[in-house]
C-alpha cells in the first residue's frame, strides 16, 4: 500500500470578480511509497503548489481524494506524520532560530527534553550553530531554507513535502539541499520536491511526476531509466581499420570525425565484445553512454515554444 495517495485530484478556482471557473488541476492521481523521493516538475502554472496543498490537506479538493496509509489527510493524525516546507517561508522576524525550532517543536507536540535534543541533532546537521542566536530576520536565503527544511522535519515525519527546496539558493547551497534529501532517503523519510531545476529532480528522485497545464502528462522511473540495457553510444580513437570494421558490423549506426569513430551499439552483449575489441586492438575509449531521452528531453516533448503542447 502506496504511504501517500492522491486519486483524481482536480481544483477548480472561482474568478474574484467574474466568477468564472478556473481549473488548476485536473484528475492527478500520483502514489509516494515509504523511503522513495518523487519530484514534481513543471513549467509556472502547472499546478504543483495546488497539488502540494491537496497532498497536504491544506485546500479541499474539487473532486479526488488523498489518503495518508489509507486515513484521509484531512484527518489531524494524518497530517501529524507529514512536515511541509513552503516555497517562501515566513517565520516571526524577531525570534531567534533556536526559539523559532522550539516554537515548531512544541507546535508538533514535542516534549521539553526531545526538543533540545532534536534541535541539537538538526543544528548540526544543517550546520546552524553559527546562527542559532540570531533573529531569522538577519538570515541569508540559504540559512532561512535550512530553518524552514529544520522545522518541516523536526518531529521525524513519515513524509516530507518540500515546495522549491532549491529556489534562491546558491550552488553551495543547492549541494547541501541534495545531499540533505539523500539523506532523508536513507532515513527512510519519504520526500515530495517540486523543482525548476530538472538536474536536481533527475539526479535525486527515484520517479519524477511532470505537471504541464494542470494535468499529470507521465511519471518518469527514472531509477529504472538508469539501469537501462541499451542502446549505448560508444565513441573511440586509436583503432585500426580492421577493428572498425568489426565494430561496424557490431554496430546499429556509426559515424566517424576526425579519427574517432562512434558506434550505436544494441545492447550490453554488444557494448561488452566492442570495448572488448578496441581494447585489443590498443585502442582508446574516449567516451561510453548509455542513449536516453533526458528528463530534459521529455519535460520538453510536453512543450511547444514555451507553452504547454496538447
Amino acid at each position: 500500500m502506496a504511504l501517500l495517495e492522491a486519486v483524481e485530484l482536480t481544483k477548480v478556482f472561482r474568478h474574484q470578480w467574474t466568477m468564472r471557473p478556473i481549473r488548476a488541476i485536473e484528475d492527478v492521481s500520483l502514489q509516494v511509497h515509504e523511503g522513495e523521493v518523487l519530484g514534481l516538475i513543471g513549467p509556472n502554472g502547472a499546478g504543483k503548489t495546488t497539488t502540494i496543498k491537496l497532498l497536504l490537506a491544506l485546500l479541499r479538493p474539487t473532486r479526488g481524494r488523498v489518503t495518508f496509509n489509507g486515513m484521509s489527510v484531512h484527518r489531524p493524525r494524518a497530517r501529524q506524520a507529514m512536515g511541509f516546507l513552503p516555497e517562501q517561508p515566513y517565520f516571526y522576524d524577531y525570534l531567534t532560530v533556536e526559539e523559532t525550532l522550539h516554537f515548531y517543536g512544541q507546535l508538533c507536540g514535542l516534549s521539553a527534553g526531545d526538543r533540545r535534543s532534536r534541535i541539537s541533532e538538526l543544528v548540526d546537521r544543517l550546520q546552524l550553530g553559527p546562527f542559532l542566536q540570531r533573529t531569522v530576520r538577519q538570515l541569508s536565503k540559504g540559512n532561512l531554507q535550512r530553518v524552514g527544511v529544520a522545522q518541516a522535519i523536526i518531529h521525524r515525519p513519515s513524509v516530507a513535502i518540500l515546495d522549491e527546496p532549491m529556489s534562491g539558493l546558491d550552488p553551495i547551497g543547492r549541494k547541501e539541499m541534495r545531499e540533505l534529501i539523500a539523506g532523508l532517503r536513507t532515513e527512510g523519510t519519504a520526500v515530495v520536491f517540486s523543482s525548476h531545476i530538472l538536474p536536481d529532480a533527475e539526479a535525486l528522485c527515484d520517479r519524477v511526476a511532470v505537471l504541464v497545464g494542470g494535468h499529470l502528462r507521465e511519471v518518469v522511473d527514472v531509477s529504472s531509466d538508469r539501469q537501462t540495457d541499451g542502446p549505448f553510444d560508444l565513441t573511440a580513437s586509436g583503432i585500426p581499420p580492421a577493428t572498425v570494421e568489426v565494430l561496424r558490423r557490431l554496430a546499429l549506426a556509426h559515424s566517424d570525425a576526425d579519427g574517432q569513430w562512434s558506434f550505436r551499439l544494441r545492447d550490453r552483449a554488444a557494448l561488452r565484445e566492442a570495448v572488448k575489441q578496441v581494447v585489443t586492438a590498443n585502442g582508446f575509449v574516449e567516451a561510453l553512454a548509455p542513449e536516453r531521452p533526458t528528463l530534459e528531453d521529455r519535460f520538453l516533448a510536453y512543450m511547444r515554444d514555451g507553452t504547454p503542447a496538447v
